[in-house]
């Protein structure tokens, strides 16, 4: 601290004692690297309790759609499955959940204003936050369907189950069989079509887009209940996910119970009939399903999960969080494997075999098959998995070989709570198990479905926050109503008799991922590579990992973990990026001409589907050119600054408003008091990642940085003869910036005709005295600089400045900084000189 009292000032030791002391003081030599990254806190507040982030991320990892999708792939490929998919979530899944979680505690901001560390990157966060909403906006569709199913599972234990039954307009020609049961084969199907869809044109081929009340109405319901739980922020969205997390996670595990209860003896042996060992590392559809479930499970709600980890204290217990977060997530999904192949067990004991299904038509649309009834040749020949997968966000897209592709597409949504689940409830009976089992299924899906949609309109309520936190946080009651209203009104083409034909091109389009996995590479780029220090990966990882701790687990896995997000994530990204858009044939999205032959979608939508897919990642350079124009035009008068703000701005500077200094700003006033001199920044040891994939982020920063380095000494040498090029501040204030301590000015006294007024240090004090002010730090500053002046001047420091024509001018550069200061044991404190001491002084050099 700088001692105010005007009474006493430090001798020259004590001021650089002052000084070290000072320095040291928040940054010890043996400082932890958690420090190195400023601290920040997301001005839209703090969760009300420690558990409502996990909670919240909890209904982003699980939710109504993934579970569908895992206990699907896990019928097809068998247990194999379940084993890739525990090694994949372990080489790139939780490594990219944790990096978003780390991200978003850090920097305290989500993926729109985390990006004043670099600015240029700003477009990935909109495009992260366009994905979220795109996501959000067709995805809640599903939601409402389960509304149907729920109310028709209320019945009483001698009724039949409505999917269990005919569905007359499709059906008219149906007669009561014998025994009392109907087809199960085309009931179920017809249910969902016709009274949960109304699909009403099928029987006739006519086609009509008006918009259902049932569903109309059920899609208001779910976004009324978004709105309510969303509408104080995170006060209300804080308490309301407890409910929306753990009643269906615990209902999940006693509905499994119960299910895995119904196992025919039997089959008890062969839970997962598809199961091949000899083929793990073989079946490449096997991995691929798996690689992309991994994705869909930990990435897809990346911006969601940083969103809500911004939300927490800064030593928020994050460890804990991630590891409760991932056990759940894993094993609910393993137990809903478990519950989806009993049921299969349960249907072929009973004399049903299930294989996929495509929605389009009513003869393609059927996923049971009896035991009496001929075997497809398209299943019979071909294993299911074997077949072509493709995994979207709300369904997948099995190609059965041999189908007209122009009019079948093998997609199918929810295939669990619409095809699987129904069947095993039919063919049971209300009267041997319970019809609250069926309430409790679907309850289970609908709390899912919306705690996962309160993730994602969480993150694009806050996203359209950020863009002016000060002005739009006392909004945010009015910003969450009509954002749901505007999801509500762009949801209502999907509630019309075409709706599961939106759906599937959306999820065609917004939910095939390889795009998705583009723009998250660049983020990983653009905060690792590009930006790098204080923001690198093991710097990062302390947010996860206390670096206090001295356990051997702590002694390698923060630096495992970085080395990860440096070199291994992004390679994963890359391939999942290659093998998704070649096996789901997107490139069939890009032609845009009339082709020989007739393809799925007509010209119009594969026009639109493409434009949609490019649209986020083209999104990246399109607000890069705008920032560029932003920060090149209005800035600093050194263009080196503007491009290190547009780029790397210095630490801190996501803390605070972006910096707008026009270039006339170098004509403010003067006059103003002397800013004080802050203490030297911390440079942290080197890296113990150096060795690994941040070596080579290390060399391309170095690269860029020597580049610059090079310019500005090119443009510094061209200006040594004239005056002193000095940098302006970065920072806009009102205070001028501090004294540079780069340029030193030695006063010559060349003429020994002139006597130079001389004001001693005592003078100086005693003028102060009568001043009523204290004395400031520059003050003190100032004085003992002045203080210090050559006695005498030695013969090399003669001889060097023979050596310059202009001893002005060679004093100006700071090239000669050392040459032209006084040795140190040649300096002496000045009390009081008469003037015949003047005389003799005439010669010496005044530091300032």
């Amino acid at each position: 601290m700088f001692v105010e009292h005007w009474a006493y000032i430090p001798s020259y030791n004590e001021w650089d004692a002052i000084h070290y002391r000072e320095s040291i003081t928040e940054r010890p030599c043996d400082r932890q690297r958690s420090n190195d990254m400023p601290e920040a806190d997301s001005p839209l507040g703090k969760w009300p309790h420690s558990l409502s982030s996990m909670m919240a991320c909890l209904g982003c990892t699980l939710g109504l759609f993934n579970i569908s999708r895992f206990a699907i792939l896990s019928i097809h490929f068998g247990a194999n499955f379940i084993f890739q998919f525990l090694l994949l979530t372990v080489a790139f899944g939780l490594p990219i959940f944790t990096l978003q979680l780390c991200l978003g505690q850090q920097l305290g901001a989500g993926v729109v204003d985390m990006w004043r560390i670099s600015p240029l990157f700003q477009g990935v966060g909109v495009s992260l936050l366009i994905t979220q909403a795109l996501t959000g906006l067709y995805s809640i569709i599903g939601v409402s369907w389960m509304f149907v199913f729920f109310r028709d599972s209320f019945i009483t234990t001698v009724d039949k189950y409505r999917w269990a039954e005919p569905f007359l307009y499709y059906r008219k020609e149906i007669q009561l069989p014998l025994n009392g049961t109907y087809k199960l084969q085309e009931t179920i199907p017809d249910y969902f079509n016709g009274i949960v869809l109304q699909r009403y044109h099928l029987p006739t081929g006519t086609a009509y887009g008006t918009i259902k009340f049932q569903l109309a109405f059920n899609l208001a319901v779910v976004w009324m209940i978004v709105f309510v739980s969303l509408s104080k922020g995170l006060r209300s969205y804080g308490k309301v996910i407890y409910v929306f997390t753990l009643l269906p996670v615990f209902g999940t595990f006693v509905l499994c119970a119960k299910i895995l209860g119904l196992m025919p003896p039997e089959f008890v042996n062969v839970v997962f009939p598809e199961t091949s060992w000899g083929e793990f590392f073989l079946n490449s559809r096997s991995w691929l399903a798996a690689a992309q479930e991994v994705f869909l499970t930990w990435g897809l709600m990346g911006a969601a999960i940083m969103q809500i980890a911004s939300h927490n204290k800064h030593k928020h217990l994050l460890q804990r969080d991630s590891s409760l977060v991932a056990v759940i997530t894993i094993s609910v999904l393993i137990l809903v494997a478990f519950l989806a192949n009993t049921c299969v067990q349960i249907l072929k004991f009973y004399g049903y075999s299930y294989y996929p299904s495509s929605f389009e038509r009513m003869s393609s649309y059927q996923f049971l098959r009896s035991a009496k009834d001929p075997v497809p040749a398209s299943v019979s020949n071909t294993p299911v998995r074997y077949m072509i997968h493709n995994s979207f966000i709300m369904g997948e897209r099995v190609v059965r070989p041999g189908i007209d592709n122009t009019h079948e597409s093998g997609f199918q949504v929810l295939r669990l709570a619409t095809e699987l689940l129904p069947a095993t409830f039919a063919v049971i009976g209300a009267d041997q198990v319970s019809p609250f089992w069926a309430v409790l299924t679907y309850f289970i899906f609908i709390m899912f479905g919306i705690a996962q949609q309160l993730a994602i309109w969480h993150c694009v309520i806050t996203g359209i926050m950020a863009i002016k936190t000060k002005v739009l946080k006392a909004w945010e009651t009015t910003i969450t109503f009509f954002s749901c209203a505007c999801g509500f009104i762009l949801g209502l083409p999907m509630a019309t008799e075409l709706g599961i034909y939106v759906v599937y091109f959306m999820d065609y389009t917004m939910g095939s991922i390889w795009w998705l996995t583009i723009v998250i590479l660049l983020q990983i780029i653009a905060v690792f590579m590009v930006r790098g220090r204080p923001y690198s990966g093991d710097t990062v990882v302390t947010a996860l990992f206390n670096p206090q701790s001295y356990s051997c687990f702590f002694g390698w896995a923060p630096a495992l973990l970085s080395f990860t997000w440096n070199v291994i994530l992004p390679v994963a990204l890359m391939v999942l990026c290659i093998t998704t858009f070649k096996n789901g044939s997107f490139r069939d999205m890009f032609i845009w001409h009339h082709a020989p032959f007739s393809y799925y979608w007509p010209l119009w939508t594969r026009q639109i589907g493409s434009m949609l897919q490019l649209l986020p990642v083209l999104c990246v350079p399109l607000v890069a050119v705008v920032q560029s124009y932003r920060y090149l035009n209005n800035g600093p008068p050194d263009i080196l600054d503007r491009i290190q703000l547009l780029y790397r701005p210095p630490i801190g500077e996501h803390m605070e408003d972006p910096p707008v200094i026009s270039a006339a700003a170098g004509n403010t006033n003067t006059s103003n008091a002397a800013s004080e001199d802050p203490p030297p920044k911390y440079t942290p040891p080197p890296s113990y990642t150096t060795a690994t994939g941040a070596r080579l982020a290390k060399f391309l920063r170095q690269s860029i940085r020597r580049s610059m380095r090079r310019i500005a000494n090119v443009l510094g040498d061209a200006g040594v003869a004239g005056p002193s090029r000095t940098r302006p501040s970065v920072m806009q204030t009102d205070e001028p910036p501090p004294p540079d301590y780069n340029s030193v000015f030695v006063e010559m006294n060349a003429s020994s005709n002139t006597t130079p007024v001389r004001i001693t240090t005592l003078e100086r004090l005693r003028n102060l005295q009568s001043s009523p002010n204290a004395l400031t730090a520059a003050e003190v500053a100032s004085i003992l600089r002045s203080s210090f002046r050559s006695s005498s001047r030695s013969p090399s420091h003669a001889a060097r400045e023979a050596t310059f024509a202009d001893n002005s001018v060679a004093s100006l550069s700071a090239e000669h900084l050392v040459d032209a200061a006084a040795p140190i044991g040649e300096t002496s404190l000045v009390l009081n000189m008469g003037d015949d001491e003047n005389k003799t002084q005439i010669d010496t050099s005044t530091v300032i």
